[in-house]
């Protein structure tokens, strides 16, 4: 007999899966509960018996969203070892993401839906950091010697802002995806010019 939690969570999942798809495919606006509803295989009370509305179902795409970025950026510094290997490793699981035509058609439509209604995002999503790990691995190598810096924040900042500028905006506002080739070389140049500006 099947356990009724699974099949609670596996029921919450379609119903999300087929939200994914229902937005993608036609935008947040625009995109209907019937829709979702038919996609899943559910009835539309099962529907709302999981998400109360189609913003709840949107704010869950969010959050997963953003966790996928959060949770691939979890780098601890090592100390005593060669600090451009460690940034370059850093760099690119930054651009292991950037590369994925999943997660950036993703970030397209989160982005310009967020653009619109502001509303969609909630507190804790507002309070994400996605700059933590590039901060904690910049303050751990100055404390280590290994890097002459005032503020890992801004030294951070500034090496996503490398990492992005020509892999991450350009794709948003509709360039190509940039292929894992190019996205090597971006990364060796953003990780030499930190080096050039922070090495010691």
């Amino acid at each position: 007999m099947n356990d009724p939690v699974c099949v609670t969570q596996e029921k919450r999942e379609q119903i999300f899966q087929a939200a994914v798809a229902e937005f993608h495919e036609n935008g947040f606006s625009a995109a209907s509960m019937d829709r979702i509803s038919a996609r899943a295989g559910a009835s539309k009370r099962t529907v709302y018996k999981h998400f109360e509305s189609k913003e709840k179902l949107f704010q869950e795409l969010i959050r997963r969203h953003w966790a996928k970025f959060t949770d691939s950026l979890d780098v601890t510094y090592e100390a005593g070892r060669d600090i451009r290997t460690q940034l370059t490793a850093l760099g690119r699981a930054e651009g292991r993401l950037m590369t994925s035509p999943d997660i950036m058609a993703t970030t397209r439509l989160v982005l310009s839906e967020v653009l619109r209604s502001p509303e969609l995002v909630e507190e804790n999503q507002e309070k994400t950091d996605f700059t933590i790990s590039f901060e904690n691995m910049m303050r751990a190598a100055a404390a280590d010697g290994q890097l002459d810096i005032d503020d890992p924040r801004i030294a951070a900042e500034e090496f996503l802002a490398l990492l992005k500028g020509k892999a991450f905006w350009p794709v948003v506002f509709g360039a190509p995806l940039v292929s894992v080739d190019e996205m090597e070389k971006i990364v060796d140049s953003s990780v030499e010019m930190i080096m050039q500006r922070y090495g010691v």
